[in-house]
């Protein structure tokens, strides 16, 4: 009587897609799906908890005090706001849209948050610009601030320079508010006030040639914090603080990189990752190719170009 034998065919962890579906060791196909000890194991998916947002949302701010998660939600006409409990049951919502809101079905938000320096208070800092269809846009942003914790519409800003232009996005870099656009102009406010961008501490400047679409807080050395990173069409740049008139420095990390969306940037563990046009990079201290030697063909060959601004990172 023949004997039966198990032959265990193992796949090496991962999903290849670029080549043919015999080339190499890994699995062809997932979904729902992550690697553990060079298992797959299934992921649990999303559940939803809102489904009465009057538009799609772009961009989500989540701040969690006393046990409730405050979600604000910005879509093409609106900002919304929602609180989340530990069972994940949410309050009703509260319309804080400014009356001043320039609604465009192209609008895309970024939002941030500084405490006031004068009244103890945390702020909602959040910047609309119509990005969606378009990275490099050059028409004009708004800039809207109001209590994070409150539920009264946001203002706008207007206590600007003459050349204000923040069509790109905000960022803080504590405890300063700052915003950012086309023909690489970087704006901030005073120290701890973002709705002023015109007093003493505050400041301007013109750091590269193309649009800067993306800014993060960056580790700064001893006397050079607060310190971030500016992605721009086509370069990475570094702000740093160094007091005095000039308040901030900028140097340009490398004038050779590119980005897929303003939101396709992701910080994990301070390293920096973010999808260009054509490859994936990284910074660390300085910037490099993160090899991908698996789906990097694919991922772009099927890449709806015109919707990039869609693309979002998340960990």
């Amino acid at each position: 009587m023949a004997s039966e034998a198990i032959i265990q065919v193992a796949s090496a962890p991962g999903v290849k897609r670029d080549g043919t579906v015999f080339e190499g060791q890994n699995y062809v196909s997932a979904q729902w799906c992550r690697f553990q000890r060079g298992l797959p194991r299934k992921m649990p998916g999303y559940r939803a908890i809102n489904k009465y947002l009057q538009g799609i949302g772009r961009t989500l701010l989540g701040y969690t005090q006393d046990t409730l998660t405050y979600v604000h939600v910005g879509s093409a006409e609106n900002i919304e706001r929602f609180t989340v409990d530990g069972n994940g049951n949410t309050s009703i919502i509260a319309d804080r849209t400014p009356a001043a809101l320039a609604a465009d079905p192209l609008n895309m938000w970024q939002f941030d948050t500084l405490t006031d320096a004068s009244s103890n208070v945390n702020q909602i800092v959040a910047q609309v610009a119509p990005n969606l269809d378009c990275i490099c846009s050059s028409t004009a942003g708004q800039l809207f601030t109001g209590n994070l914790l409150g539920t009264a519409a946001l203002t706008e800003v207007t206590t600007v320079p003459s050349n204000w232009n923040p069509n790109g996005g905000t960022v803080t870099l504590h405890p300063y508010s700052f915003v950012y656009g086309s023909d690489g102009y970087v704006a901030w406010s005073i120290p701890g006030d973002p709705t002023d961008f015109t007093g003493s501490g505050a400041g301007n400047a013109y750091v590269t040639g193309q649009k800067i679409v993306r800014g993060l807080p960056f580790r700064g050395g001893p006397g050079n914090s607060p310190s971030g990173l500016f992605w721009s069409a086509d370069s990475l740049i570094r702000v740093s603080y160094i007091g005095g008139t000039p308040v901030f420095q900028f140097d340009t990390i490398s004038a050779q990189t590119t980005i897929l969306g303003a939101q396709a940037v992701i910080e994990y563990d301070g390293v920096f990752y973010w999808a260009g046009t054509d490859r994936f990079q990284m910074f660390n201290g300085v910037v490099r190719d993160v090899e991908n030697n698996m789906n990097i063909n694919w991922f772009y060959d099927n890449l709806n170009a015109p919707l990039r601004q869609k693309v979002f990172a998340f960990k």
